[in-house]
């Protein structure tokens, strides 16, 4: 129901917009934000207040380790009381050293299995976190992975549909290929693909490439 309601930007803008309930729900936030997490692929931050939460995720992407991957990984609520005094993730705690940041809270999204990402706030003062706003953010968590779920699911059926899209235009482009080597060397359909096939493996190209070619090549006859 909610895909046929929701854009991706409109998810997106809503996502942001819980992002801003946790910031000002927590006193001495510095921002707020959420990762969407592929575990082989680029992850990415969503719904940021502030720059110093994408500065500090994209930190995070790059070295491969920080509380937002952990509380994805691990399946649970991430603490950093204070960044100066943090031995967990040591390449990212030295590389946000200059940034105003000292101490972090991340909780993961999930929607039944599917591991979305992280929710995540930013504090510029150590020991800003305590359980409530652990309660908190565990309740914000629920309404973002379901919007983050419908946006990967929006990009899955676009990627799958552009897909589709470009292998229906080289099965035409290989049957157009086929009826013009038919015609030209007095071939049936089987010996025609197999003419196809043939140029494909001595040229090592692509049989929609090859096919591609003898469409060009009648076209200037």
């Amino acid at each position: 129901m909610l895909s046929g309601l929701l854009t991706e930007d409109d998810a997106s803008k809503a996502v942001q917009s819980l992002s801003y309930v946790l910031k000002d729900s927590i006193p001495n936030s510095a921002g707020a934000g959420a990762s969407i997490i592929h575990p082989r692929g680029r992850s990415e931050s969503t719904g940021a207040t502030d720059t110093v939460v994408l500065g500090a995720d994209k930190l995070q992407y790059r070295f491969g380790e920080g509380p937002c991957l952990s509380a994805w990984a691990e399946q649970r609520p991430i603490i950093i009381q204070d960044i100066r005094e943090e031995i967990r993730w040591p390449t990212w705690t030295a590389a946000v050293a200059d940034l105003p940041l000292r101490s972090v809270l991340s909780a993961p999204l999930t929607t039944g299995r599917r591991k979305i990402g992280a929710l995540k706030v930013y504090s510029p003062l150590p020991l800003s976190f305590d359980d409530t706003s652990v309660f908190l953010i565990e309740r914000l968590a629920s309404p973002v992975a379901v919007l983050l779920r419908h946006m990967r699911d929006r990009e899955a059926a676009q990627r799958m549909s552009e897909e589709l899209a470009e292998a229906l235009a080289n099965r035409d482009m290989i049957a157009k290929a086929q009826g013009i080597l038919m015609e030209r060397m007095n071939l049936n359909s089987q010996e025609a693909l197999e003419v196809l096939l043939a140029r494909s493996r001595g040229e090592s190209t692509p049989l929609h490439d090859v096919a591609r070619d003898i469409l060009r090549e009648a076209t200037r006859e």
